[in-house]
């Protein structure tokens, strides 16, 4: 059995992720009236480029093989949900280009700790990472490098393909990586 968090330390993680919500949000770009960020619905296979308030445009998105579930752990093929934030780009990648998701998450490695997927030390890098911005280790059973990508020259199928990230055609990832960020917000929502 796991000792409980002390309330005093729930506290202290309280605030320090709230800093790290404020600093993620520091580091999103700006365009026009309001912040870019995106959304990304997987029951519509649609990601939202949105500015403030405003969708910029939509693009039809492929997820991972097994797309009703939220990821859980590495090989599951799940696209995760959640609050995550554009944590690197990759100008050149075997699909195109590459926006590194914060995946896992502050959430996910609660989640990941309470069901003893991960110990402590590994959930205090997951978190030190989400605190600082940084992309979160993608080496524990939880998985990682889940990001938005093209589809590297491959016909665009609409259909579910990746092994949890989301895939936009070429053309796409081209427009959306020009304009966003590191820190660019990411909501990936049922």
């Amino acid at each position: 059995m796991r000792p409980c968090v002390r309330p005093a330390l729930r506290v202290s993680v309280t605030v320090v992720a709230c800093l790290a919500a404020t600093s993620a949000l520091a580091m999103a770009q700006v365009n026009g009236d309001g912040w870019v960020s995106i959304q990304v619905w997987k029951s519509r296979r649609q990601l939202d480029l949105r500015e403030g308030d405003a969708v910029v445009r939509t693009f039809p998105v492929a997820l991972g093989l097994d797309p009703h579930f939220a990821k859980r752990v590495q090989g599951d093929n799940r696209t995760p949900e959640g609050r995550y934030y554009v944590s690197e780009k990759k100008p050149a990648s075997r699909f195109r280009r590459f926006l590194g998701l914060s995946y896992p998450n502050i959430e996910d490695a609660d989640r990941g700790y309470i069901d003893r997927l991960i110990d402590a030390s590994q959930w205090v890098s997951i978190f030190l990472a989400n605190v600082r911005g940084d992309p979160p280790p993608w080496y524990t059973i939880l998985g990682g490098r889940v990001g938005i990508h093209g589809h590297g020259g491959r016909e665009f199928g609409g259909f579910d393909w990746t092994e949890g990230c989301i895939a936009l055609s070429d053309d796409d990832i081209d427009y959306v990586y020009d304009r966003v960020s590191v820190g660019t917000p990411v909501i990936i929502s049922q």
